[in-house]
C-alpha cells in the first residue's frame, strides 16, 4: 500500500541530529559542575562556553546561510539545547532564549534588511549579546495591558517611557528587544493592536536598571528597568508598527520550546544522577536502587520525560514546516506544560532519591530542583498553559 501522507517527523533520529547531539556533548564535556556553580555564585559570564557554542555553529542554527548561519530550524535548536543541558550545562537554555530566540529568531522573521545585515552575523559569532524587555509590574501575563509607551514626536522620533521587570541579561546585552505601546489601548479596535517592537540600546543612560535578588541558579541575572525619555528612531522599529504583539508570537513559541527542551535536558541529567546514586548507595546490605520505592518514581519520571520530548519535537517540527499558527501555538503550549512539569518532577525525584544528600550542593540536584521550578512559572505559567488549552483547543469559556 502506497502512502499519500506528506513527510512527517520520524521517530528514528536522523544522522544529522545524531551528530548535533554528539557535538553538544563534546562542547558540554569541557564544563563541569564547578564551572556552572561558579557562574552562579560569582555572577560571572560563561564567556568560554558561549564562544565554544558559537564555534560549533549553535548560535546561528536558525539563521539563514546568507547571514552567516546554518539555515536550520527550531527542531535543531531544541535538540542542541536539550543535549547541552542533559550533559550538565545548567541554565544553558536561558542563554539560548535570550540571545538566539529573542535576537536571531526575531530578527530573521521580522527584521529589516539593514537590521539583519548589521546584527545577525555578530549574534551568530557570539560577539553580540541580546535581551528582551516585555514583562511589566502591572501586566505580567496580560501583555496587551503593558504601560510602557513610545510617543512619536514631530521629527519622527519616539520618546519611550515606562518600566519593565524580570529582564534577563540586560547588564551584558548590546541590544534589547523592547515591547511598547505606540497607540493607546482605548484607541485601537483590538486590545492586541497598537504595540510595537523596538531595537534599543540597553546601556543608554535613559534606561536605569536595578538587579533583583533571585534565589535560583541561572547564568543570566534578572533586573527591573526604569525607562525615562529614551529616544528611538523609526529605523529602530522591528517589523510593522502597531503589530508587534502578533509578530511576537513568532518569538514566544520558540521561546517556550527552547525552555521546554532545557527542562527535559535538566530532568534527564537529574535522573542520571539519581540512577547512579541509587546503584551506588547501600543501606541494609544492598543498593537502594534494588527497592521498588526507589525504582518506580525514577521509572515513572523517565517515561514522562520521554512523552514530553515527543510533544516538544512535534511542536518544533510544526514551527519549521507548517503554516497553521493557531495549531502550532496550541501544541507549543501543551509541550511547554508537559515538559516543564515533567522536568520539575524529575528533579524532585532525584532529590528524594539522594535523601539528605539531595540537599547538599555538592550533589547538584537541589540546584537543579530550584532551576526546574522556575520553568513552571516562566515563560508562561503552567496555569496559563492550561487556560489556553481549555479555551483554544477544547472550546471552553474564557477563564481569565
Amino acid at each position: 500500500m502506497t502512502s499519500t501522507r506528506s513527510p512527517d517527523p520520524g521517530f528514528v533520529e536522523t544522522e544529522e541530529h545524531r551528530l548535533i547531539r554528539e557535538t553538544a556533548r563534546e562542547v558540554a564535556a569541557g564544563y563541569d559542575d564547578e564551572y556552572w556553580l561558579s557562574v552562579t555564585n560569582e555572577k560571572r559570564e560563561p564567556t568560554e562556553f558561549w564562544q565554544d557554542c558559537a564555534e560549533a555553529g549553535f548560535l546561528g542554527v536558525t539563521v539563514p546561510e546568507e547571514y552567516g548561519g546554518e539555515g536550520m530550524g527550531v527542531v535543531e535548536l531544541t535538540t542542541i539545547v536539550e543535549e547541552l543541558v542533559a550533559s550538565g550545562c545548567m541554565g544553558a537554555e536561558m542563554l539560548f532564549v535570550v540571545n538566539v530566540v529573542f535576537g536571531a529568531v526575531t530578527l530573521t522573521n521580522h527584521g529589516s534588511e539593514e537590521q539583519k545585515a548589521e546584527l545577525l552575523e555578530p549574534l551568530v559569532e557570539g560577539d553580540l549579546n541580546f535581551c528582551m524587555a516585555l514583562t511589566e509590574p502591572n501586566a505580567g501575563h496580560n501583555a496587551p495591558n503593558l504601560e510602557t509607551f513610545a510617543e512619536e514626536q514631530d521629527d519622527g522620533t519616539y520618546l519611550v517611557n515606562g518600566s519593565k521587570q524580570w529582564i534577563s541579561g540586560v547588564d551584558r546585552a548590546d541590544q534589547m528587544l523592547l515591547v511598547a505601546r505606540t497607540t493607546a489601548k482605548d484607541e485601537v479596535a483590538e486590545r492586541t493592536q497598537g504595540i510595537t517592537l523596538f531595537l534599543v540600546d540597553p546601556q543608554d543612560p535613559a534606561i536605569e536598571r536595578r538587579e533583583l535578588d533571585v534565589g535560583i541558579p541561572t547564568p543570566e541575572r534578572q533586573f527591573e528597568l526604569s525607562i525615562d525619555d529614551y529616544e528611538a528612531s523609526e529605523s529602530d522599529i522591528i517589523g510593522t508598527e502597531g503589530m508587534g504583539l502578533y509578530q511576537l508570537f513568532d518569538t514566544v513559541n520558540p521561546e517556550r520550546l527552547v525552555g521546554s527542551a532545557g527542562a527535559i535536558g535538566l530532568g534527564r541529567n537529574a535522573l542520571d544522577r539519581a540512577v547512579d546514586y541509587a546503584n551506588d548507595r547501600e543501606v541494609f546490605d544492598q543498593p537502594i536502587g534494588a527497592h521498588q520505592a526507589i525504582q518506580h518514581p525514577i521509572a515513572d519520571s523517565y517515561s514522562k520525560l520521554e512523552a514530553a520530548e515527543l510533544l516538544v519535537q512535534k511542536a518544533a517540527w510544526m514551527l519549521d514546516n507548517t503554516a497553521d499558527p493557531k495549531k502550532t501555538s496550541e501544541i507549543s503550549n501543551m509541550a511547554k506544560l508537559r515538559a516543564t512539569e515533567a522536568g520539575h518532577e524529575a528533579t524532585d525525584v532525584a532529590v528524594q532519591t539522594h535523601g539528605g544528600n539531595g540537599f547538599s550542593r555538592d550533589y547538584m540536584v537541589i540546584e537543579m530542583w530550584k532551576g526546574s521550578r522556575l520553568a513552571t512559572v516562566a515563560p508562561g505559567s503552567s496555569q496559563m498553559m492550561r487556560n489556553h488549552i481549555a479555551e483554544h483547543t477544547l472550546g471552553m469559556p474564557r477563564s481569565y
